[in-house]
């Protein structure tokens, strides 16, 4: 029963739920997007425009506006004094600041100077694991606590299954620089391994 039941039950299952959850997760935010653009036309008046999608298709012309106009200098940097004052508040940082980064990781223009490295952890009785150098240098107001800090890297260490991570400060020769991709490395990284493809299976000793 097992056999002819159960496993294509589990396989059949395997297959539908990633796919029924990326369109779920889809679909709530073209809904969510179609209701803020609906309102907006609504609050302008412009009840006359409103048609299934249109809420959509507002926010879409909207974001692509918004992203042409910080092509200019002047809208960056006033946006930037704006984000500065924002971040003033305790709250408000906390939760913005969250939101930013995640909506990063999605940004390949912020992870072209990003290297993926292979960690040596194994004095720590931890292994290799594979991490991310975001700088190789250390912040200031940690040199000024530590001797001989100037072979330090920042290395991120993504756990799997979860978005977060650790970010530690490693010798340089404890790091080994490997020719992966960010977004490979972290699909990698936070599937403990489950997702990778074939040429990616040479990578790690």
């Amino acid at each position: 029963m097992k056999r002819y039941l159960l496993n294509p039950l589990l396989k059949g299952a395997m297959v539908v739920l990633p796919l029924l959850v990326t369109v779920w997760i889809l679909w709530t935010a073209f809904l969510w997007l179609n209701s803020l653009g609906v309102s907006a036309l609504t609050a302008l008046n412009l009840n006359q425009l409103i048609f299934p999608g249109s809420g959509l298709v507002i926010m879409l012309v909207l974001l692509v506006i918004i992203g042409l106009l910080f092509q200019f200098s002047i809208i960056s940097w006033f946006f930037q004094r704006m984000e500065k004052e924002l971040l003033r508040f305790p709250l408000v940082k906390t939760l913005y600041g969250a939101v930013k980064d995640l909506a990063n990781m999605f940004d390949n223009t912020q992870h072209k100077s990003q290297q993926v490295a292979l960690v040596d952890l194994s004095d720590k009785g931890l292994g290799m694991a594979v991490g991310i150098i975001t700088a190789d240098s250390i912040p200031t107001v940690i040199k000024d606590v530590r001797n001989n800090s100037d072979d330090l890297v920042t290395v991120y260490l993504p756990m799997s299954y979860m978005v977060g991570g650790y970010t530690v400060f490693l010798p340089k020769d404890k790091v080994t620089p490997l020719d992966w991709t960010f977004e490979k490395a972290m699909r990698f990284a936070l599937t403990a391994g489950v997702s990778q493809d074939k040429d990616e299976e040479e990578l790690l000793p």
